[in-house]
């Protein structure tokens, strides 16, 4: 009997290290981050200004100032590629388009902004099941034909308890996209 309680805990701790727990709206998300990848803190105020004027001059969707940055966390040997970035704000967005429509709003924002900086970037949607969760994910591969360098970014979205829950990933190789691809869909939702 000993036995079978001391392997019940250890195979509970292997299975829960490095999983880490989110509360949104009235739902807790479990997200466990690819292996070989760190959390990172980083100063993000540099790039959401960035983004808000972006988004004010193309006044493309409302934007929200109740954004909350849940993680961010890259691989080890990697800055600027291979990272993965979750937030959460609220549905204004959803609210006003419903997701479908939001989606289609966020994708030609998208595709316009890649047009405008003469940026050679193939824009797609899908859906994706994850713990019975609808999201819908925004897909760019982005390739910059005077570096010779191609990379590619994926945004899953959906609406969990009443928020826009967003997760971002940028990455520049299949490894690291079925790491970090695998890291997402993994994840479980708890409703309290």
């Amino acid at each position: 009997m000993r036995t079978i309680v001391t392997s019940f805990l250890l195979s509970l701790s292997i299975f829960s290290f490095g999983q880490k727990t989110y509360e949104v709206g009235k739902v807790t998300w479990q997200y466990q981050k690819p292996e070989n990848y760190i959390y990172r803190i980083d100063n993000f105020s540099s790039i959401i200004r960035s983004g808000d004027s972006i988004i004010k001059k193309n006044n493309a969707v409302n934007q929200s100032t109740d954004e909350v940055i849940l993680f961010s966390v890259a691989k080890t040997d990697s800055s600027n590629a291979n990272i993965i970035l979750g937030s959460y704000k609220g549905n204004s967005n959803i609210a006003k388009f419903s997701l479908p429509g939001y989606i289609d709003k966020l994708a030609a924002f998208i595709r316009s902004n890649y047009e405008k900086l003469k940026t050679d970037a193939l824009v797609s949607t899908r859906e994706a099941l994850i713990d019975s969760v609808k999201f819908y994910v925004i897909e760019s591969k982005v390739y910059h034909k005077e570096k010779n360098y191609t990379y590619w970014t994926a945004m899953y979205i959906a609406e969990i308890g009443n928020k826009e829950l967003n997760v971002t990933c940028i990455y520049n190789n299949d490894d690291d996209k079925k790491a970090i691809e695998a890291s997402i869909l993994n994840s479980k939702f708890v409703s309290r």
